[in-house]
């Protein structure tokens, strides 16, 4: 079994912001293979069902990635975007706090992290959520 600490939500922010996951975004934004590959991990991710508690929040942080990568959401802010593609990076990484290939217990830090980097950028989401509905009420009419 694994201790308290290293399963627990501060330990996995912390690892999160000590880790590099903001330089590997930095880098990864500006290659667009990597990026692409990135965004080709949606169906997988949010479909685990080791994630299944926060596969709402998944859809609506590559939905972001989606529209700000491909230049339909012009709004944005930089540094949401980036904390975004760190976010990603780590779940899609198996090795992180905890190694994915633990069942179950691997998704643990997974779910901090993402549930953490969504109240990071809550208000730049909470835009791009208004900005996505009515995208949607637009092209129905």
């Amino acid at each position: 079994m694994l201790p308290a600490k290293v399963t627990s939500s501060s330990a996995a922010q912390e690892h999160f912001e000590a880790g590099g996951w903001q330089h590997e975004a930095e880098e990864t934004v500006n290659d667009r293979e990597r990026m692409e590959d990135l965004g080709n991990k949606r169906d997988e991710f949010t479909q685990k069902k080791g994630l299944s508690r926060v596969k709402q929040q998944l859809v609506l942080l590559w939905d972001y990635l989606s529209a700000v990568t491909s230049g339909r959401y012009k709004e944005y802010s930089m540094w949401a975007y980036l904390k975004v593609i760190a976010c990603l990076l780590y779940v899609v990484s198996p090795f992180d706090l905890v190694p994915d290939f633990f069942p179950w217990v691997g998704w643990l830090d997974d779910i901090a992290v993402v549930i953490y980097v969504c109240g990071l950028v809550k208000e730049e989401l909470d835009r791009f959520s208004v900005w996505q509905a009515r995208q949607h009420l637009s092209t129905e009419y």
